[in-house]
């Protein structure tokens, strides 16, 4: 798996981020479409506290492409 994230900052001080997008590359001839959907869904509604730190102030954005 590669993941890819670049992120955009806010031009006015504090600096913080505006934006991040994430691409996940996965390798693998069992995940699903269904399985990441599911796995994304769960770190972004509970999982994940760097999700819940930056939910209401960054746009997180998570793209993935499955290579079998």
């Amino acid at each position: 798996m590669d993941i890819i994230a670049k992120g955009i900052r806010r031009e006015v001080t504090p600096t913080s981020f505006k934006s991040i997008a994430i691409i996940l590359n996965i390798i693998s001839k069992n995940v699903t479409t269904a399985d990441l959907d599911k796995a994304i869904q769960l770190s972004r509604a509970s999982f994940c506290p760097v999700w819940s730190m930056l939910k209401g102030n960054v746009d997180l954005e998570v793209n993935y492409k499955i290579v079998s």
